[in-house]
């Protein structure tokens, strides 16, 4: 009796091990990719590559795919991560295809608009013996100015002989059957020889065009409401996003932007201030603060904006309020303008007026604002309450850690004025004791981390970033009747970690 309850023990413990293993192994298994043969999506979440989720999206292959099978995508959100290969989507050079699918709501993360696909497959390095180009005049098919057929092609066959014979050299080194390398241009290796070849007669005016051209190109963008880009890994550059993009949105009413899209070329100094890496400026002698190149897309994109946030915009400079507000403020009812501690730039009093100048519609606002000497700031709270007539709904982001904590040493000091249910309601009184028009009926105080996460370390300049703990206060204004009664609620999350703030792409 003994012997076969341990025997049924041992098969018990053998099926719970088997099951566990089956678990793991099954969690650890890709998702199935999505072909032209499945069913047709009507929204995409692609996350790219596609280790470590759930995504039936994991290249931007995949996505070029959908976009031209399917006739009814209309959310396409892209996210790019460490590790791919490609950070945009795999357009031809001759411009012959077209998505079917128009899209009203468009997210990219780390998307690169201005990348040039003719740099990419075109054969560079140079000849291992002669120093010379391997393909010279920038990858150009030679082309015979003979008018005789006989020569035009004689000529062909001569640059096509040579060509398969260094692919038949490239592949051989693969092998290992020949030195390495070769040749120094390492597109042989990557499969760009074939599409070089393929596009090679390409005409000079598309091969200089950048990705996003491309993309406008294949895609009706008129229809389009909702539009967000974020800088993470890639910052975006060329003429494509910021003239050509803008002009294509004729129906953009929601606009989100993350980051202040500086040049990779130029480096931080201080108080923001930056220096040309490749033309560098004598020793002390400081530029002049540079406006942040993202207000120039904000600006591009035609008036009627009904929504905008721009979150990681840098110091909340008069110039950079105002030219945004005047372009955009009397249609906006949205507004979202925040940068994350230990960096984070709060609204001046007179900058809050100017919001009730340039827009009076607001009915939902998110700001930054700081304590001021060590109390609560009153006063930008009644130039809040005094400007906006029609606000209902408000979201402040204060600091969790005081200015003289040391991230380098992990000493993070709370803030003075410690945030409460008590303060919460306090400032919620004041806020509708000088409201006009509309009361306030629901504010929101937030401090520590309260990023979305990206599913990899942030890329910033080189700085520290907080990684919760994060608090909050809700207050409401709860209708009894014929008065109205405001309530707080408060709550946390205690997790907290610091982590140095990776640098952005280079040149």
């Amino acid at each position: 009796m003994r012997r076969q309850n341990a025997f049924r023990g041992i098969i018990k413990l053998l099926l719970i091990a088997v099951g566990l293993f089956s678990l793991l192994v099954t969690a650890g298994e890709e998702p199935k990719q999505w072909t032209p043969d499945d069913p047709c999506p009507t929204s995409i979440h692609a996350i790219i590559p596609n280790y470590r989720t759930k995504s039936e999206f994991g290249t931007f292959e995949g996505v070029h795919e959908a976009l031209k099978t399917c006739p009814n995508i209309s959310e396409l959100h892209m996210s790019c991560r460490f590790g791919s290969r490609r950070h945009r989507l795999p357009f031809k050079l001759d411009g012959s295809e077209r998505y079917i699918s128009r899209p009203q709501i468009l997210s990219l993360t780390g998307y690169e608009f201005d990348h040039d696909e003719w740099s990419d497959i075109r054969p560079q390095g140079t000849h291992p013996t002669f120093g010379n180009a391997v393909w010279p005049n920038d990858g150009i098919w030679p082309v015979s100015s003979s008018t005789n057929p006989v020569v035009t092609w004689v000529v062909e066959m001569f640059y096509k002989a040579r060509w398969q014979w260094e692919c038949l050299q490239g592949f051989m080194t693969h092998l290992g059957l020949l030195p390495w390398p070769l040749h120094s241009d390492l597109w042989k290796y990557e499969g760009y020889s074939k599409e070089w070849y393929s596009q090679r007669h390409t005409p000079a005016e598309r091969r200089s065009m950048e990705n996003i051209q491309r993309w406008l190109e294949a895609m009706d963008f008129s229809q389009i409401h909702s539009l967000t880009i974020s800088e993470y890994m890639n910052v975006p550059l060329g003429k494509g996003v910021y003239h050509d993009l803008p002009r294509a949105l004729t129906r953009l009413k929601t606009l989100k932007v993350e980051g202040q899209w500086v040049n990779p070329r130029y480096e931080t100094l201080s108080n923001d201030q930056y220096e040309d890496k490749e033309y560098p400026s004598p020793e002390n002698d400081w530029l002049e603060p540079l406006l942040p190149p993202a207000l120039d897309f904000i600006t591009a994109v035609r008036p009627g904006l009904e929504s905008l946030t721009w979150t990681e915009s840098g110091p909340v400079r008069n110039e950079v309020l105002e030219t945004v507000l005047k372009h955009h403020g009397s249609s906006l009812t949205d507004l979202e303008w925040t940068n994350t501690e230990p960096k984070a730039s709060s609204f001046s009093e007179e900058q809050l007026r100017s919001l009730g100048q340039w827009a009076p519609g607001l009915t939902n606002l998110t700001i930054n604002l700081g304590r001021v000497h060590g109390v609560w700031p009153w006063k930008h709270l009644k130039a809040v309450a005094e400007s906006l007539p029609r606000l209902t709904n408000l979201t402040i982001y204060l600091d969790m850690y005081d200015e003289s904590s040391n991230f380098d040493y992990w000493k993070l000091l709370p803030a003075k004025l410690p945030l409460t249910q008590e303060a919460s309601l306090d400032m919620f009184n004041i806020l509708n004791l000088f409201k006009t028009g509309d009361k306030i009926q629901n504010v929101e105080f937030r401090q520590g981390d309260w990023e979305a996460p990206t599913d990899g370390p942030k890329i910033w300049e080189g700085d520290w970033a907080i990684r919760g703990p994060r608090m909050w206060t809700k207050c409401t204004l709860d209708v009894q009747r014929k008065w109205s009664k405001p309530t707080c609620e408060e709550g946390h999350e205690d997790k907290v970690e610091v982590e140095w703030r990776k640098p952005k792409r280079s040149t």
